[in-house]
Order: C-alpha cells, then structure tokens, then sequence
C-alpha cells in the first residue's frame, strides 16, 4: 500500500509542474503560500513556525532515550519514575525558564527601515519556553515609527484581548472569539487571557488559573498539570500554541481586515503599493498555513500528505487529520486517505475569494454600504471550516481513550476539545459538558464514549458563526480508520434535506400521476373491450343457434 501511494504521490506531484511555475513566475515580489496568492508581503509573519518546530524539536528525549515520552498512563505519577516532572527530573519545569532573555532589536529609523534583530545565543533564549516567550524564527523590521521586534507565539495569546479595542469590531467581539471568551469564562478562566493560561500551565506544571487563583471545579482544582503526566503536558504545549493562541489571531487578522475595509482606511495595513487592508487578510493566511508548507498548492510534498514532518500549523493539521477519516479528496490519487486534504482546498478557495473581494471593495466606492460585506461572510465561512480538524481530532482521541487513558493521547484530547468546546457548548451545552468531562476533567465514566461522541455529531451542522453555520457536514468529519485503514469508528450520516425530500416527492408525483392515469386508462380500454367482446359473443352464439337448428351441434 505504501508504495502504490508513493506512485499516486508521485503523479500527483507531476500535475503540479504548471502551478509550480506559475507561482514562481507570477510575481517578482511576493511569496505564494501553499498555491494562496498574496498581494503583499507576509513571509516573515509566516515564519512563526520555525518556532513551533523549534520548540518541538527542543523537547528533550525522556531520560536519554529515543522519544519524548514515557508513555505512562494519565495521573499516574509512580510507575514511571519522575512521570509527571519535566523530563523525569526532580522538577516540574527547569530553573531555566524562569532566566531573562533579551535579544537585539534596532530602534525606529526612518532612513534604514526593515533591520532585524539579532538573536541572544543565552541558553535562556534557546529553550522550549524561551522560544515560546520570546521569539525565535519571526522577525518585525523596524521602520519610522517602530523599533525592531520579534513576533513571539506567546504574544498572540497576551496580544490578543486588547487588539482593536477601537476599532468598528474589537477582537474579543468577533464571533467565533467571542464565543471562546465567553466559554471559557463560564469555566473560571479569565475571559481574555485563557489562551496564554492554559499553555503556561502547562509549561510551568501548575494549576490553570485566573490571575493567581486556580480555577476550581466542586473544590478542587478544574486541571493540574503537575499531576496529569509529562507527556500530557507535551502535547498540550505541542498542539495548545497552534489551537489556542495561534488560531484565535488568525480571526483577527481577518476582522482587522474586514475593519479596515468598513472604516474606508484601505490603507491602513499597506507594506506594498495597493496591497491596502488585504495585508491583514495576507497575514491571516500565513498565520493559518505558516512558510515550511512552501509555495505550490497543497503545500510541503505539493498534493501529497506531509511525510517529512516538517509541517506545522493548522494548514497541516487539516491535512493530517483527513489521513485518519478519508477526507483527503482534494487530488487525483483516488485515495481518500492520503493526500490533500478537502477541508484545505475548500478553506483556500475562501481565502483567496475574501482576498478579492477587499481588493474589489478598495477599487470601489461604496465600500462600508456593500462590498466590506462580503469579505465578512467569507470569513465566517473560512472561520467554520477551520473547525473541522479539531472535531476529527476529538474523535480520534474520544475513541483513543474510551477504555484506558495514557498520559499522551488524554492530553491530545485535551488539546483538540479545548479548541472545539466554545463551538460545541453554543449549539448544545449538555453535549459540551460531556466532552468537558473526559477531556478536562479526566473523568471516563460519567459519560460514556458513545454517548459523548454523539453528543458532538449532533452540533456539526450548526457550529461556528455567521454565514458558516450549516456549512459542516458528518461527511467532512468522515470515518476513522486505523493506520491500515481499517474501521475503527462509523461517522454519522448526513440527513436527506427538505428540499431534497420535496424533490423526490414532486419527482414521484410527477411520475406517478401521469402513470396512474395511463393505468387508469388501459383498464377502462380493457373493461370496454371484454364488455364489447362479451356482446359479440351472445349475438355470435344467437345466429349460431339460429343457422343450425335446435338440437344440432354447429361443429361435425
């Protein structure tokens, strides 16, 4: 199976030779982003996930040895010596983290804008939370008005509640951010820092908290990561970045933009000539797919799946997720399991029609009346579809841990139900608190996994915002099989709609009744004719009887 993959691979890489050279030809200036045209420059902003693969690959082996885990099981802190520590050491995280860090950035200079910073090599600096906190791979040019900087992963997560604050939408009333706010708030958490509390506690091995209190559930602390195991925390920290920091300032990049369009200041986000206000969509573009997935449609390996492991961001999640539920139907292998994901190739098409329709609304001049709108609604439908691999990862890690619990794949859990619960809880609030439960909780028995799983296929059809809603379907989750492709669990079945219904009701009338009638028809034909011949037969019968006489047969 793997090599017929590697040849469907590779066909499918061959198709790719004309996008290739159209997205290498096609611009002198600006980079592609996975086959996504930009009309401004948004390599650096992309770069984020040097960070992320930096931060993965500083993890050190467990005690020396090939992996990262230990492989033990969830708040099990014993079998495994050390399990819950960092690394297996006597510490919960090392003394490192808590050492300053200082790279340096040029100031504001107007004659020579776009210089960098230059690194601090401090061990402070290189570790896994020092790249975390203060940047590594994402550089801010200085210009006239700004010093130098670096754009850090944490900085999404601490950035993020004040962004736009007064601007025509601020960041934390966007739809969809605002429902993670508000979900989360519900739970204890702060409402506009949750993103960056939850990913420190997990770094540091605490609490969750609220300022300085840990967030409490029935008296006790809602989730410690001191007690839940070193590789939970790992995939937390892995997975938490991308979902819960990254992903909300993609949304803002896109409201950003969406403001900037309403307010008529097109010009607002502009690094190249009638770029305007569509940089900000540019960068939410980079944020979503990041600069390790390359320049052709389909990113890293072109309409393959992503085999070298270096992919990132929610571009590659997507992409992975459609591996383990058959969705990968984007290209023309003809194998749903392995490729470009469905879900990559719908989000793409959105973001280079909201790209367009900014571009056409800066071109107009009726732009707050009409034209800002569209991009709008496109977002939302982009925003949506994001969704979709965060559920498939529910269900895959649902499943994972329906009969016992290791401390990784409870932490993946943990990771995906954090970034689709605030969805979930605003359609269904029982289904929510069922995901809560296992994910957060840790508890496996209150609510069973069938149960939970239904729970969540229930709200598919109804997640996200705006004009997103209805937009998922149990087809776009699809069905998880194992690495062999082998079931492992059914998806649910998408409902016949209405109209569908009608349809075939009118198609059965219209058939019908004209058939009925032809029926109807023949038999009355019938009817008649036996009547007609029934006659015939009596007169027939009188002239017989009539012509031979009584008594005498007509036949010798």
């Amino acid at each position: 199976m793997q090599i017929e993959r590697r040849k469907r691979n590779a066909r499918a890489l061959c198709a790719l030779v004309v996008s290739a050279t159209l997205a290498n030809t096609a611009s002198a200036q600006l980079t592609y982003i996975a086959g996504y045209e930009p009309r401004s420059n948004v390599v650096q902003h992309s770069q984020v996930d040097l960070d992320i693969r930096d931060i993965i690959s500083s993890f050190p082996k467990w005690k020396g040895g090939d992996s990262i885990y230990n492989g033990g099981l969830l708040n099990d802190c014993t079998t495994v010596a050390g399990a819950c520590n960092w690394n297996g050491t006597s510490s919960l995280y090392p003394t490192l983290w808590d050492g300053t860090c200082t790279h340096t950035c040029p100031a504001a200079d107007s004659a020579n804008p776009g210089q960098k910073c230059t690194l601090s090599a401090a061990d402070a600096c290189l570790s896994t939370y020092g790249i975390y906190k203060y940047g590594k791979g994402s550089f801010k040019g200085n210009n006239k008005d700004d010093a130098a900087s670096m754009r850090t992963l944490r900085g999404f997560a601490t950035k993020l509640g004040d962004k736009g604050a007064s601007a025509r939408v601020a960041a934390k009333n966007n739809p969809f951010i605002n429902k993670m706010n508000k979900y989360w708030a519900k739970q204890g958490l702060n409402e506009l820092t949750w993103g960056q509390d939850i990913i420190e506690a997990a770094f540091k091995g605490t609490c969750v908290k609220n300022g300085n209190s840990c967030v409490k559930s029935g008296g006790v602390n809602l989730l410690d990561f001191g007690t839940v195991g070193n590789d939970f925390r790992v995939e937390v920290i892995k997975k938490g970045i991308i979902y819960l920091n990254i992903f909300p300032y993609v949304i803002w990049e896109f409201q950003d933009a969406i403001n900037d369009c309403h307010g008529g200041d097109l010009g607002a986000n502009d690094e190249i000539p009638g770029g305007g206000s569509v940089h900000a969509w540019d960068e939410a573009v980079a944020f979503y797919t990041g600069s390790l997935e390359g320049i052709l449609k389909g990113g890293n390996n072109g309409l393959a799946s992503c085999d070298d492991g270096n992919c990132e961001l929610q571009f590659q999640l997507s992409d992975y997720r459609c591996t383990n539920f058959g969705t990968c139907t984007a290209d023309a292998d003809g194998d749903p399991w392995s490729g470009y994901s469905k879900n990559n190739e719908e989000i793409f098409k959105l973001f280079q029609q909201g790209e367009g329709e900014i571009t056409e609304a800066a071109a107009s001049s009726n732009t707050a009346a009409t034209k800002c709108d569209l991009p709008d609604r496109t977002h939302e439908k982009a925003v949506t579809k994001m969704l979709v691999p965060f559920v498939q990862g529910c269900m895959r890690y649902l499943w994972k841990t329906k009969d016992s619990q290791k401390a990784k794949e409870a932490g993946e859990l943990f990771a995906f139900a954090s970034a689709a619960l605030p969805f979930i809880d605003a359609v269904d609030p029982v289904a929510a608190t069922k995901l809560f439960t296992r994910a957060w909780k840790l508890d496996f028995t209150t609510y069973t996994y069938e149960e939970t799983k239904q729970g969540i296929e229930g709200t598919l059809s109804r997640l996200g915002a705006g004009e997103g809603i209805g937009t998922i379907s149990c087809a776009d989750i699809g069905d998880l099989v194992d690495s062999s492709d082998q079931l492992l669990a059914a998806g649910c079945t998408d409902p016949s709609s209405p109209s569908s219904s009608n349809n075939d009701t009118t198609l059965g009338l219209g058939i019908g009744i004209p058939l009925g009638a032809i029926a109807i028809t023949a038999l009355v034909f019938v009817v008649l004719l036996w009547r007609k011949s029934s006659a015939n037969s009596k007169r027939v019968e009188e002239l017989t009887m009539q012509l031979r006489g009584p008594g005498k047969d007509f036949y010798p």
